[in-house]
């Protein structure tokens, strides 16, 4: 069964190092890191990191 994601009103943020991404749809951030290794990284609107919206970014050493 799909998931469906809710709309929270109010929860709009003005923050330089988030996005809000539609469903189904696809940004871009760029981001600079000042060192190799692994990250990761998360939806901070409540209940959508235990949904899985999660991952991990590998940077690599030049």
């Amino acid at each position: 069964m799909p998931r469906q994601c809710c709309v929270f009103p109010g929860m709009e943020h003005d923050e330089p190092y988030m996005a809000h991404v539609a469903p189904g749809q696809s940004g871009e951030m760029i981001w600079t890191f000042n060192r190799a290794g692994e990250f990761d990284f998360a939806c901070l609107i409540a209940g959508h990191y235990q949904a899985g919206m999660v991952g991990t970014i590998r940077v690599l050493a030049d």
